[in-house]
């Protein structure tokens, strides 16, 4: 069994009295290790999850011995005199029957408190997956700022005062009830927009990317007025972009309806197909005709979600390129399934042809013995299917490749919506400022001193080894 200190640096230089704050944690291999934080300006109102009295410093002339420390019910204790040019340690409330050296390691907050691993900016994560054994992700995750008082201050210097924030949360506030309505929250479960706002409030909850909030806002208020005073009727250009893209699908089934890139399909199917879809994109057409002016009107509502941020205009775009492409999503359904059930009668019907038969009770395929009746159906059936078969992958080809498409723009909306809440903007803003340290660049240097420091225990002396924490 052993024990570790961990104490700031200046601390082990320090020559006047003063009470220890910190932690304490007994690892599953016995390991002793304190964790000192702070000194005499500890509040207990402030950080009591973290922070409890281990001790304190005291001059050698005051001490007397350790019953005076049981006494004040401390855990840990250093003493300094004035020859000496650092405190030594001369009692620890828990201390086991068989020690090894102590360890004492010096550690500079500003550095232990900007570490960051795997691209995080807190360690949090770290002590809730059980990494709480490792004294460097303990040591972090304990000099950490509470995330609420980061934000507030973050937030308040920002907008400049508490009223101005207050007028800046105001229409976010108004989402929210909105959002909370029963009967509008029924609406719009499925949709990007409602996703996007519990993300957004995960995140904005947790304080860890005030940053990206206060960016994807500045850059939404910018896209808003942009709209609204540079580009004249904006409306406009989604409903001509609704027309283009209906043009464009009568061009590809005008495409389909000859023999596209020279293969020959079945002609009456081809046209059944042909009928069917010019009479759905008709039926679009006509109605997006109707609900023109509420087009019209939803783009406006894109400009306006610019007070909300960046981020829930690109949210509310997906939704909107998500219901003009509703009648290729349909498409793509309608030959989706033709296709999958022509795939499974050729399966079904070429067994059949072959003398085949699928025995459910086996769980396998063995010879049978059909009458003439049923070979002659079978045949017929499968001629049938195989010769419509083309026809009908064609179709499904087509529009699956339209489908992919239109699901590749919205993965990419979708991508940089979350790279613009997610994108480690404070971590980059420490690089540049020279206050960015990866867990991997530490290193424990040891400190050589004019003499060498020796804990009294039960008669005997115990050496303790002076380390320090550096990048």
């Amino acid at each position: 069994m052993s024990i570790k200190i961990y104490l700031p640096t200046e601390y082990f230089y320090l020559k006047r009295t003063c009470n220890l704050y910190g932690q304490l944690h007994i690892s599953e291999d016995n390991v002793v290790v304190y964790y000192v934080m702070d000194v005499d300006s500890y509040k207990p109102d402030s950080d009591s999850n973290k922070m409890r009295f281990l001790g304190a410093i005291l001059c050698n002339d005051s001490f007397a011995d350790s019953s005076y420390c049981r006494s004040h019910d401390m855990i840990l204790c250093f003493t300094y005199t004035k020859d000496s040019p650092n405190i030594s340690l001369i009692f620890t409330g828990i201390t086991p029957e068989r020690l090894k050296p102590i360890k004492l390691i010096l550690y500079d907050q500003e550095i232990v408190r900007s570490l960051v691993v795997k691209g995080q900016n807190t360690l949090n994560h770290w002590t809730r997956e059980g990494h709480d054994e490792c004294d460097f992700y303990m040591l972090a995750h304990l000099v950490q700022p509470k995330p609420d008082v980061c934000s507030n201050s973050a937030g308040l210097s920002f907008y400049g005062s508490r009223p101005l924030s207050l007028l800046a949360n105001m229409p976010m506030q108004l989402l929210e009830n909105i959002i909370g309505n029963t009967f509008v929250n029924s609406i719009i479960t499925h949709t990007v927009i409602y996703r996007h706002y519990k993300e957004w409030q995960l995140i904005y909850a947790n304080g860890s990317r005030l940053s990206n909030i206060i960016i994807d806002r500045a850059l939404g208020i910018i896209l808003m007025l942009t709209l609204f005073t540079l580009v004249s009727h904006p409306g406009d250009y989604l409903i001509q972009i609704s027309h283009i893209i209906i043009n464009q699908l009568y061009s590809l089934l005008k495409v389909l309806e000859g023999s596209p890139i020279g293969l020959k399909l079945n002609i009456h199917l081809n046209n059944f197909f042909l009928d069917c879809f010019k009479y759905h994109i008709e039926l679009w057409s006509t109605f997006l005709d109707l609900i023109e002016p509420i087009v019209r009107q939803i783009f406006l509502a894109i400009g306006a979600f610019g007070c909300f941020g960046l981020t829930y205009q690109i949210a509310l775009l997906a939704d909107l390129i998500s219901i003009v492409g509703l009648h290729a999503h349909c498409f793509y359904v309608y030959t989706k399934v033709l296709n999958n059930v022509e795939l499974k009668g050729l399966s079904v019907l070429w067994q059949v042809v072959r003398g085949n038969r699928y025995n459910i009770l086996r769980n396998r395929t063995e010879a049978h013995n059909y009458m003439n009746r049923q070979l002659y159906l079978a045949t017929i059936f499968f001629s049938a299917i195989l010769f419509l078969f083309p026809t009908t992958l064609v179709y499904y080809i087509v529009f699956a490749t339209l489908k992919a498409l239109t699901s590749a723009t919205l993965a990419i909306l979708d991508f940089i919506r979350r790279k613009l809440l997610n994108f480690p903007i404070d971590i980059f803003l420490k690089y540049f400022r020279k206050g960015f340290n990866e867990i991997d660049s530490l290193r424990v240097l040891d400190i050589p001193l004019q003499k060498q420091l020796v804990f009294t225990h039960r008669n005997s002396e115990i050496l303790i080894f002076v380390y320090k924490l550096q990048v």
